[in-house]
């Protein structure tokens, strides 16, 4: 058993800016996504129901926070378009759909 620090880098994309010029604001996406990385920080991954029945490795926790992150950030205009989960300087996951 060991730990990570990883980083997680999200893309979203849309096809009209709001009326100051966004398509989304950084904050929104920070918020949103802090939220669902935080129920996994410090925690046993085996034991979190999202990973009861799959190896929680890289791949497989960016395509859950992909998902958990589309329900949150996904309207009409705007799409969570990857999610691209760091290890470490070097190596990196990305999920997108």
């Amino acid at each position: 058993m060991h730990g990570h620090n990883w980083k997680v880098e999200v893309e979203v994309s849309g096809n009209k800016l709001d009326n100051i010029g966004m398509v989304m604001d950084f904050k929104e996406i920070k918020k949103s996504t802090n939220e669902i990385v935080n129920e996994l920080d410090h925690q046993f991954l085996n034991d979190l129901k999202p990973f009861e029945n799959m190896n929680p490795t890289a791949e497989n926790i960016a395509q859950y926070i992909y998902h958990e992150l589309a329900k949150i950030l996904s309207k009409d205009d705007v799409q969570v378009k990857s999610i691209k989960l760091w290890e470490n300087d070097r190596s990196a996951v990305t999920y997108s759909e």
